[in-house]
């Protein structure tokens, strides 16, 4: 006896072979309803998937992705009148645009901002461009999107940088970051680590890198844990009484220049005196040991979040926004001693 075909079953109920197929495949594009009415009537019918078929309509649809899928938007905030893309953010736009080629779609730059376009004005330009899905950089301090139209896009925003509307978020985990940062840095014989921060970097980010600092500290024997020197700005005066009273070892820090400098001011050599690790590897003046936040991955990885809630038929504010965390790479450097140094000056400090 033959098998019914999909053909057939849409006779039988009255549907296109295209949404069979769709309600066989379980696809978002077919409401709940018709999928159930046809499964009861494939079962009824006794209809099984053809493998071969199956196999080959996917290699089909992967082939589409060599066509032109749609067009993507990155949005920046500025308040510059000639604005410019930091390292670190030029990464991740490459990372995401990259991406988008990849799966078939475009991908421009839009600066948002008091001199550049208004979020009123880049609801127009969205409609006008076509543009259904949007990756939103990093910015500095937290803003209110709100007046922008979310009714008709896929989003991802990196880091917590809106503050309002609440959305899939995707960022580096810095709070495990810091803490295998840490590990790597006892295991080659550091002893006393010390973090400097920006206090706006750190609230930011809801104070992932100094509570990832303190809970590795927590499950320490140390003698003395160093507090976290939190200032609006670092500065030279701040950073070095910090420095004289505490006397860390290895410094966790961003401003590489600024503190080699400062510690150069105090006598100390890095890292002959006192070792340095830069939070964020990608944005270094100079060679050194940190933490490579892998902001083209992450670009990436918001690129791909995107494209498959448009895949989803997923558009709007989430009624539950997810976050999906990358960890860092550890980035071995010239400003961190030899492990064998660094042990023998520990062990002769313990004298």
């Amino acid at each position: 006896m033959l098998q019914p075909s999909i053909r057939s079953l849409a006779r039988q109920l009255g549907l296109s072979a295209a949404t069979v197929s769709l309600a066989l495949r379980d696809s978002p594009r077919v409401v709940a309803a018709t999928k159930r009415r046809v499964r009861q009537a494939a079962g009824r019918a006794g209809h099984q998937p053809n493998p071969l078929v199956r196999s080959v309509m996917a290699a089909m649809r992967r082939s589409a992705h060599d066509s032109f899928q749609g067009a993507l938007m990155a949005l920046n905030y500025t308040e510059e009148a000639v604005p410019v893309l930091n390292t670190y953010h030029r990464e991740v736009f490459a990372g995401a645009e990259q991406r988008a080629r990849e799966l078939g779609y475009s991908m421009e730059l839009c600066w948002v901002g008091p001199k550049q376009v208004s979020l009123a004005r880049l609801n127009v330009i969205l409609r006008a461009r076509n543009v259904h899905g949007v990756v939103v950089l990093p910015f500095a301090e937290p803003r209110d999107f709100s007046e922008l139209n979310w009714s008709s896009l896929a989003a991802v925003v990196m880091d917590y940088c809106l503050g309002i509307p609440a959305h899939h978020t995707v960022l580096p985990d810095h709070h495990l970051s810091i803490f295998q940062a840490m590990e790597s840095l006892a295991r080659i014989g550091y002893r006393r680590p010390g973090l400097v921060l920006a206090r706006d970097k750190d609230e930011r980010l809801m104070h992932r890198w100094s509570a990832g600092f303190a809970s590795y500290a927590r499950k320490q024997t140390w003698e003395r844990e160093i507090p976290v020197l939190l200032e609006p700005g670092v500065t030279r005066m701040g950073f070095l009484q910090w420095f004289r009273r505490y006397r860390p070892d290895v410094v966790l820090g961003h401003v590489q220049k600024q503190i080699a400098q400062w510690l150069r001011d105090e006598g100390c050599e890095i890292p002959r005196d006192v070792g340095f690790v830069q939070l964020n590897w990608t944005e270094r003046t100079a060679p050194c040991a940190g933490l490579n936040l892998q902001p083209a991955l992450l670009g990436a990885a918001a690129l791909e979040s995107v494209v498959a809630q448009l895949q989803r038929n997923e558009r709007g504010l989430p009624a539950g926004p997810k976050s999906i965390a990358l960890t860092a790479r550890w980035v071995d450097g010239p400003t961190l001693r030899s492990a064998s140094r660094a042990v023998a000056a520990n062990s002769k400090t313990e004298r």
